[in-house]
């Protein structure tokens, strides 16, 4: 019998659950991160972010096919033995731990920016900390399914954009490559960073159903993403000038202002409480991922009580301290560095390794 039998995940889910946490909390500062390297040409950028992300993703998924029926932890295990396994698990439980409350943080900060200003932030915690917990107690099943109902909900939100277009200055994007590669090369790391999600795939794997469609659910996440990615980028970069895009820390929030209805005066704030929904898609399986870390380690199957104390530690540590944005800014910058380690180049590390101890193991069998 399968571990996971009873906590398995469709395909759909498991594009879902990739999908939604690559566009979490990227997406709306993105075009102006990317223009400062790239200018107009930073859709070459995002293209060749994708193509990046998605060769790790696929190396992921041809390491972990030899061990089908495990995460990351276990292959460590099975490879290299124990020590290796809680190496890992320590590794894994410290990044997604931070990504998580990198987003968190982030969440915190746009909810009482936009949505609640004069609502204090351990008051926004304890709030957010109630659908928190009731999701992120579950298994992956039901994150999955969370995932496929945010999705539904939302997928009309990057249409909205459209909508911004009738205003459009085509000729911003001429001419392609008006300064060579370097600088779309240089912008490629930050979509790098935007992309980041994807690597959950460690932890997400032995969950799904079918693992023979892993590397085309995996794709099909990623190319739904560039999708959304390009429409924005694009959208930005022919609506604002090239000097005027990098005025603002969240462009995309700032076209929404363009976009009017008769029956809605202040559609950005519609559209930003649907956006909390994706952007928990973000840190709920980042905390699922961290907190599974430390109960495979202690040998529990139960994660809720790591969640409990994870989640108490959370809201202690509003208490002496709430980072600003600037902080967060500090703390999405690590952010990048640690993915672009853990997300990209591990993966070819790991595949090359236990690639080399296959065939170690077979030539000293014969």
């Amino acid at each position: 019998m399968k571990k996971y039998a009873f906590n398995e995940i469709t395909t759909w889910q498991y594009v879902f659950l990739i999908f939604a946490s690559e566009i979490g909390i990227g997406v709306l500062p993105f075009p102006a991160n990317v223009t400062r390297y790239a200018g107009t040409d930073s859709w070459i950028s995002v293209i060749l972010g994708w193509v990046l992300i998605t060769a790790a993703s696929l190396v992921i998924i041809q390491a972990m096919k030899r061990c089908p029926d495990g995460t990351l932890l276990d292959l460590l295990t099975n490879y290299w033995g124990k020590w290796a396994g809680g190496a890992g698990a320590i590794v894994v439980a410290l990044y997604f731990a931070y990504f998580t409350y990198v987003v968190f943080s982030r969440t915190v900060i746009y909810v009482k920016a936009w949505l609640l200003p004069q609502t204090s932030e351990l008051m926004l915690v304890a709030l957010l900390m109630i659908p928190f917990w009731l999701i992120a107690r579950s298994g992956v099943r039901v994150h999955g399914r969370f995932a496929g109902f945010v999705v539904l909900i939302c997928c009309w939100m990057p249409l909205i954009f459209i909508d911004v277009l009738s205003d459009a200055e085509w000729l911003h994007l001429l001419p392609v490559l008006k300064e060579g590669w370097g600088p779309v090369l240089k912008g490629t790391p930050e979509m790098v960073f935007t992309f980041l999600g994807f690597e959950m795939t460690f932890v997400l794997y032995p969950f799904l159903q079918k693992k023979d469609r892993a590397a085309l659910g995996v794709i099909a996440a990623n190319t739904l993403a560039l999708l959304v990615y390009l429409l924005l980028d694009l959208t930005s970069l022919v609506f604002y000038s090239p000097d005027e895009i990098l005025q603002y820390n969240e462009p995309v929030i700032s076209l929404l202002k363009v976009v009017e209805f008769p029956f809605i005066e202040r559609f950005e704030i519609v559209f930003l409480a649907f956006y909390l929904l994706l952007i928990s898609l973000t840190w709920i399986p980042f905390t699922y991922c961290s907190v599974y870390a430390t109960s495979w380690m202690l040998g529990k199957p139960d994660h809720r009580p790591h969640l409990f104390v994870f989640l108490l530690l959370l809201v202690v540590s509003y208490i002496f301290y709430q980072p600003t944005f600037r902080d967060n800014d500090k703390m999405i910058g690590w952010m990048g560095k640690l993915g672009a380690g853990f997300a990209v180049v591990f993966p070819f590390l790991l595949w090359m390794l236990v690639a080399a101890a296959d065939r170690y193991r077979k030539t000293s069998v014969h």
